[in-house]
């Protein structure tokens, strides 16, 4: 078992993401039996999901380091930046789901869709589709917007800007390094379409504020059979 799943196993981990808790407080907390909560953790197949702690009173948690390894099976990364992934989920995205990720103060996603696995590696990939395209913009606390608009446009332009963006959220992601933000990035269509929402958003902006670039822009995609902002 390579992730906690859809099951029991996954409403269990996601539960308690982020706590310490004894089998009695996160049998409230995720609403399972306290003799389930018993066997879903010391299941073998489970162990690699949760650490024990405590000598006098048992108390569980999330261990979150299979998702860096499921990482490294599907996307190349270097050592150090897996190393690094294991790092931010378990001091980062702890936090990060405490936020983005709550309903009435409890963490929930629909393990109907998707598997907590899924969710997870979904998340990363948005994120670093986003946080790969900021920092490739990123010119001296402002946004270098040139190429972006020479290319739309059909030649050179000097452009730079301010984006209203949640910033905090790609905080998650904030250390990783350029190579590994485009491995991520580039594993799921969340990722791409993402850094690909970002440039949309830029172009289609600058056309509704400035009818001389959108001529621009609109006579160089007249081929196309779509919207022609879509077309960048």
């Amino acid at each position: 078992m390579k992730e906690p799943g859809k099951g029991e196993l996954a409403q269990l981990f996601i539960s308690i993401i982020g706590k310490e808790v004894t089998i009695e407080e996160t049998s409230e907390i995720s609403g399972l039996e306290v003799e389930r909560i018993a066997e879903l953790i010391s299941s073998q197949d489970s162990l690699k999901f949760f650490n024990k702690k405590g000598k006098k009173e048992l108390k569980i948690c999330c261990d979150y380091s299979w998702v860096s390894k499921n990482l490294s099976q599907k996307i190349k990364l270097r050592t150090r930046e897996i190393d690094e992934i294991d790092d931010i989920m378990k001091t980062k995205f702890p936090k990060h789901a405490e936020k983005y990720w709550s309903e009435n103060k409890k963490i929930k996603r629909n393990l109907m869709s998707r598997t907590l696995g899924e969710w997870i590696e979904s998340e990363l990939s948005f994120l670093a589709g986003f946080s790969l395209w900021f920092r490739e913009k990123e010119l001296d606390g402002d946004l270098d917007l040139s190429t972006l608009i020479s290319d739309a446009v059909g030649k050179n332009v000097s452009a730079s800007g301010n984006i209203e963006f949640d910033r905090e959220r790609l905080e998650l992601l904030k250390t990783l390094t350029t190579n590994a933000l485009t491995a991520i990035k580039d594993m799921s269509p969340a990722g791409k379409i993402a850094y690909r929402s970002m440039d949309v958003a830029v172009i289609k902006g600058i056309s509704d504020g400035d009818e001389n670039y959108a001529e621009k822009m609109k006579g160089r995609t007249l081929t196309q059979k779509t919207a022609w902002w879509k077309f960048w």
